[in-house]
C-alpha cells in the first residue's frame, strides 16, 4: 500500500515538472507568433488602434521535447551561456512548430477602425502565420473602446502683473513728455511755414493763393525807425536769392554773349564791387564757366574790387549787389527778346498753333514756304519741312538752296500772302480731323485680342483703311520693315516663350526676318519651337505680346526721330518735337 502511494506521488511530481517545461516552450512559441502578427498588422493599422493576444496549445510529446533540447545543446558548447532567445534559433524552433497542435489569435480593434478591415486582417494573419482552420486554428476580431492618448494640457496664459502706483506715475510722466514734445514740434512747424521776407523777382514766378490774398489785402511793412528824426518809413521788399541765381544761370546758358556783355557793362560803367559780390554769390568757378566773354579788363576791375574790400560783406550788402546786377542782366535779356520779335516779320506765323500753321502751309507755294523757313529758327524749320509731303518738300528745299538775297518787296509780298491766307482761314475755318489718328486711338483703346481681330478684318475687307492706319500706328506685320538695330534692341528683352507666342503661325519668311535680329542661340531655340509647334499658346498671350512689341518699337523709333509712316513709304524723316 505504501509503495503504491509513493509511486503515485512520484508520477504526479514528474507530470508537474513536465508541464512546467511545456509552459515555457508554449510562451516562446507564442512570442514568435505575436511578433509575426504585429509585423503584419502594423502595415495597415496604427499600433494604438489594436491589441493582440496569441494562445497556443502543444502536444506533450517527450520525444520531440527531448529532440528540441538536444538541438539547442548542439548549437552551443557545454557550459556557455545561451545568447538571445531560444525561439530565434532555426532548427530548434522548427521542433517547437512540430509540437504545436492549435493556435488561437485574438485581435482587439478600436471602434474607430473601418469594419471592412476585419476581413483583410483575418486573411493576412491566416496567410502570414500559416494557420489551418481544419486543425483548430482561428482568428477572432473583437472591438472595444481603446484608451486614447491623454490630452495635452494647454498652457495657461501668462497673467499680466498688476500696475503699481510707481508704474502709473511713470506712465503719466511719459505721456506729459510726449504731449509737450508734440506741442513743441507743432510750434516749430508753424514758425517754419511763416512767409519769408524776400522779394521773388523771377520772371517765371507764379502767384500762389496766399500771394493773391496778400495782393487783395495789402499791408505795409514798416522798417525800424532810425536814430535820426524825420526818417521816412521804408518798405522792405522780399528777395528770393535762390530763384534769382537759377534765373541768372538760365539766361547765361541760353545767351552767354548777352549775359557776359551785361556783366561787363555793369562792371566798367557802374560798380565793380557789386559785380564781384555777384561772382562770389554764384561762385568764382561757376562765374568763369558761365560768363565766358567777359574781357580781361573787366576781370581786372573785379579783382581790384575784391582786393580793396575791407572785411566780409553782410547779407544785406550781398542782396543789394545781386539785385543791381540782376536788373542789368534782366534788362538786356528783355530787350533782346523784344527786339527779336520785332525784327522777325513772320513772328505772327511762328506764334500760331501748329494745326493752324499746317493748314496755311498746305495752300502756300514752295517759294513762300522757303522764305518763311529762312526767317524761322532751325528747329521750327525742321518741323515745317518734315510736315510737308515728299514732292512739296523737295521743291521747298530746292527754293531754299537757290536763295542768295531777299529783297524787301519779296518779303512783304510773302507776308501779305500769309496774312490773306490767315484771314480766309479765320473767316471760313476748316477744321483738320485725321480719321486714321482717331481710329488708331480707338483701336489701341481696345483689348489686344480685339485689336488683332480688327486688323485682320481690315486686311481682308478694307485694305485701303488699313493702309491709312499703318501710317499712324505700327502693326505686327510691319515689323519686317523696322531696322534691325531697333528690332534687336526691343526683342532681346523678351523671353523665348513670349517670342514663340508672338510668332506662332506666322510665315517662315516673316519670322526668319525677326529671328535674324536675335542672338544665335536664342533664335535657334525659337525657330525649333516654331517648326515643331511644341505647344499652342493662348490667343490672349499672343495678342498681348504682339501689341507690346509694337508699342516698344514705336517708342524707340520716336526717340530716334523716326516716323511710323516712313517705314511704309520706304523713307525716313525726323519727327517734330512737340
Amino acid at each position: 500500500m505504501m509503495k503504491r502511494f509513493s509511486a503515485l506521488l512520484l508520477s504526479l511530481m514528474l507530470s508537474q515538472v513536465s508541464f512546467a517545461q511545456y509552459i515555457e516552450e508554449i510562451g516562446s512559441l507564442e512570442t514568435v507568433y505575436e511578433a509575426r502578427a504585429r509585423s503584419v498588422l502594423n502595415t495597415i493599422l496604427r499600433p494604438t488602434d489594436y491589441t493582440l493576444v496569441v494562445a497556443i496549445e502543444m502536444d506533450r510529446d517527450e520525444k520531440k521535447l527531448k529532440e528540441f533540447h538536444d538541438e539547442m545543446d548542439v548549437q552551443y558548447l557545454p557550459g556557455m551561456p545561451l545568447m538571445g532567445d531560444a525561439p530565434t534559433l532555426g532548427k530548434a524552433t522548427n521542433k517547437l512548430h512540430e509540437m504545436k497542435s492549435k493556435t488561437d489569435i485574438s485581435v482587439v480593434l478600436s471602434r474607430n477602425v473601418n469594419p471592412e478591415t476585419e476581413k483583410i486582417i483575418k486573411e493576412l494573419l491566416t496567410s502570414k502565420l500559416h494557420l489551418d482552420a481544419t486543425s483548430g486554428d482561428s482568428v477572432t476580431v473583437k472591438r472595444i473602446e481603446l484608451p486614447a492618448d491623454p490630452p495635452k494640457a494647454e498652457p495657461k496664459p501668462d497673467i499680466l502683473p498688476e500696475l503699481t502706483w510707481k508704474m502709473w506715475t511713470l506712465i503719466v510722466i511719459m505721456s506729459l513728455l510726449a504731449l509737450s514734445g508734440l506741442m513743441f514740434w507743432a510750434w516749430r512747424r508753424g514758425r517754419a511755414q511763416e512767409p519769408r521776407k524776400e522779394l521773388k523777382e523771377n520772371h517765371d514766378y507764379k502767384h500762389t493763393e496766399k500771394d493773391q490774398e496778400t495782393e487783395e489785402n495789402p499791408q505795409e511793412v514798416v522798417a525800424a525807425a532810425t536814430s535820426e528824426p524825420g526818417t521816412a518809413a521804408v518798405v522792405e521788399p522780399e528777395f528770393n536769392m535762390d530763384a534769382v541765381k537759377q534765373h541768372i544761370l538760365a539766361i547765361a546758358a541760353q545767351y552767354p554773349q548777352l549775359a557776359s556783355r551785361a556783366v561787363t557793362e555793369f562792371t566798367l560803367n557802374e560798380s565793380a564791387g557789386d559785380a564781384s559780390l555777384l561772382m562770389e554769390f554764384l561762385g568764382w568757378d561757376t562765374s568763369k564757366r558761365v560768363f565766358t566773354d567777359v574781357p580781361a579788363m573787366a576781370w581786372a576791375r573785379l579783382g581790384k574790387a575784391v582786393k580793396e574790400r575791407e572785411g566780409s560783406s553782410t547779407k544785406s550788402e550781398t542782396e543789394t549787389a545781386v539785385r543791381n546786377v540782376y536788373k542789368a542782366i534782366l534788362a538786356a535779356y528783355v530787350e533782346h527778346e523784344m527786339s527779336s520779335d520785332e525784327e522777325n516779320p513772320f513772328s505772327f506765323v511762328l506764334k500760331m498753333r501748329e494745326e493752324e500753321r499746317l493748314q496755311i502751309l498746305d495752300k502756300e507755294t514752295p517759294a513762300n514756304i522757303a522764305v518763311l523757313c529762312l526767317h524761322s529758327p532751325a528747329e521750327v524749320t525742321a518741323g515745317i519741312v518734315g510736315s510737308l509731303d515728299a514732292e512739296k518738300r523737295v521743291k521747298v528745299l530746292a527754293e531754299i538752296s537757290r536763295v542768295e538775297k531777299l529783297p524787301h518787296n519779296v518779303v512783304q509780298a510773302v507776308i501779305s500772302s500769309f496774312n490773306q491766307k490767315l484771314t480766309e482761314m479765320r473767316m471760313r475755318p476748316e477744321p483738320r480731323i485725321e480719321g486714321a489718328s482717331v481710329l488708331a486711338k480707338v483701336i489701341r483703346g481696345m483689348s489686344p485680342e480685339e485689336e488683332m481681330d480688327l486688323l485682320a478684318l481690315f486686311a481682308n475687307d478694307n485694305p485701303e483703311e488699313l493702309e491709312r492706319l499703318r501710317r499712324v500706328i505700327l502693326t505686327f506685320d510691319d515689323l519686317k520693315l523696322v531696322p534691325s538695330d531697333i528690332l534687336s534692341e526691343v526683342l532681346n528683352s523678351y523671353e523665348v516663350d513670349s517670342l514663340y507666342a508672338a510668332l506662332f503661325k506666322t510665315h517662315t519668311a516673316f519670322y526668319n526676318r525677326i529671328l535674324a535680329t536675335l542672338p544665335e542661340r536664342k533664335a535657334m531655340i525659337v525657330e525649333r519651337d516654331l517648326t515643331d509647334m511644341v505647344a499652342i499658346p493662348q490667343r490672349k498671350k499672343t495678342a498681348e505680346v504682339r501689341r507690346e512689341i509694337c508699342q516698344q518699337v514705336e517708342k524707340v523709333m520716336y526717340s530716334r526721330s523716326l516716323r511710323v509712316g516712313d517705314l511704309v513709304d520706304g523713307t525716313v524723316r525726323a519727327v517734330r518735337s512737340v
